[in-house]
């Protein structure tokens, strides 16, 4: 695993938000942020490489996050204003046959981000969707090839319940129609981890003559806080008790060894 470097400011089909501008889709608590953001982190899984690609950060207060938490364990997690730091970015998950990403980010930094790292959007092939967030869907529409893999139960929930944090009908919901599928690939698994969203999906990326595996949580946490505090519930949660739930069932699968959990909002190394 190494550690690269910051992000560049790149242009894209829509344009990014200012320092400090409030988000409508994810309420007064996130203020999006221009400051550095995450780094990347690479992981080599037999045949399969997987990096995180930044698209940037956001800030919000612990306490609107996380109705009811007590961070009086976890200040290192907080910046010096008492905030949480969440990244936002994609995993970009390359097989030898192709070039996956998981989540699209807000709407930042991401395709200058993959163009650093010699993926043109013409080079996606598929875009896997943890869930239909707006800070998961912001780059939808940018990879003209990409088929895009989505759980059938989001799918439906979000033409049923358009607005709010969920996606864009016109320009998300639009663009994915027809291009939708089951995810059915040889190296990614989807991982069913309702409650967050009704049909929220982890991924668990493997690699041939290897049993060493990566589990790309999706929103299943928000923060490492929550690995001691897996009871804590995020504000945007469709069904709190669900993600309690699916976040004790994978800790109990999936916490060993040869796994290692991986988490676009974890501030700073994304995985581990």
């Amino acid at each position: 695993m190494r550690v690269g470097a910051d992000g560049k400011q790149g242009a894209g089909p829509w344009s990014r938000r200012h320092a400090h501008e409030r988000i409508p889709a994810l309420a007064s608590a996130y203020l999006c942020t221009r400051r550095r953001p995450a780094d990347a982190t690479i992981m080599e899984i037999g045949d399969v490489n997987v990096e995180f690609v930044p698209d940037g950060e956001v800030r919000g207060r612990p306490e609107a996050l996380f109705p009811g938490s007590d961070w009086s364990a976890h200040t290192h997690l907080l910046d010096g204003d008492g905030n949480v730091i969440a990244n936002v970015g994609s995993f970009l998950v390359r097989t030898p046959t192709e070039v996956v990403l998981v989540d699209v980010g807000l709407g930042g930094e991401l395709l200058t981000n993959l163009g650093a790292l010699g993926v043109a959007p013409d080079d996606v092939d598929l875009v896997v969707l943890t869930h239909l967030h707006r800070d998961h869907v912001g780059w939808v529409g940018a990879f003209p090839r990409a088929r895009y893999a989505v759980d059938r139960r989001e799918w439906e929930y979000w033409c049923e319940h358009p607005g709010g944090v969920g996606p864009d009908p016109d320009r998300v919901l639009a663009h994915i129609e027809g291009r939708r599928e089951t995810l059915d690939h040889r190296r990614l698994t989807a991982i069913s981890t309702p409650g967050h969203t009704p049909g929220h999906t982890s991924v668990l990326v493997t690699g041939a003559e290897t049993d060493q595996r990566l589990l790309i949580l999706g929103d299943l946490l928000h923060t490492r806080a929550q690995y001691d505090n897996p009871d804590w519930a995020f504000r945007s949660d469709v069904d709190a008790e669900r993600a309690r739930a699916s976040r004790l069932e994978v800790f109990a699968r999936f916490r060993d060894a040869r796994t290692v959990f991986a988490d676009g909002h974890f501030h700073g190394v994304a995985l581990g």
